[in-house]
């Protein structure tokens, strides 16, 4: 019980921490990543979009910490997980809202300049087609933190239990390739 009431008292301080951005109708809020195992070079952000205006797109992101910035989903190919950019875009619907998570859209850091570190702000800019550039600061996680954030219905990308139950067929979600 002790524990658990932790758990969620630490995430919802991270998540309170990546204080939400605005840029006119546009806001960003619940901006996260999870820190780096071993020498991956690679990371991915998350976050949640609302618009309070006409519809808007995404259409770019940059940040100093790699050596590129895209715009990622996955998509399913049989019984394939596959990550791919999105080059047009994504969408967000006026008076809607878009979520950036785990096994859908995310901003993919492509070549990291160094491992990403619990406890780590990653400044990290949207562009968006008619709000323009939008900064965002996104809370570096633990392993353990990260996992609880899985949305249901989404591929859980649980580290704890390496390739097993987040990309390899045993744990059931099929191959994950780039």
């Amino acid at each position: 019980m002790r524990k658990s009431f932790f758990a969620g008292a630490t995430i919802a301080a991270a998540l309170l921490a990546s204080f939400p951005a605005f840029a006119n109708d546009i806001s960003i809020s619940n901006a996260w990543s999870k820190e780096s195992i071993g020498r991956v070079p690679n990371g991915a952000v998350f976050f949640n979009i609302e618009n309070a205006g006409a519809e808007d797109r995404v259409i770019g992101a940059t940040s100093d910490l790699a050596d590129r910035t895209e715009l990622h989903t996955h998509i399913m190919d049989g019984n394939v997980m596959k990550m791919r950019q999105v080059k047009d875009g994504v969408a967000v619907p006026a008076h809607g809202a878009v979520a950036f998570k785990p096994g859908s859209y995310h901003v993919m850091l492509l070549g990291l300049h160094d491992p990403l570190k619990a406890g780590q702000h990653i400044a990290l800019t949207l562009q968006f087609e008619k709000a323009g550039d939008v900064p965002v600061d996104a809370k570096v996680l633990t392993l353990d933190d990260a996992s609880k954030m899985a949305v249901p219905g989404t591929m859980n990308m649980n580290a704890k239990q390496g390739m097993k139950g987040a990309m390899d067929p045993s744990g059931g979600m099929g191959k994950m390739k780039n």
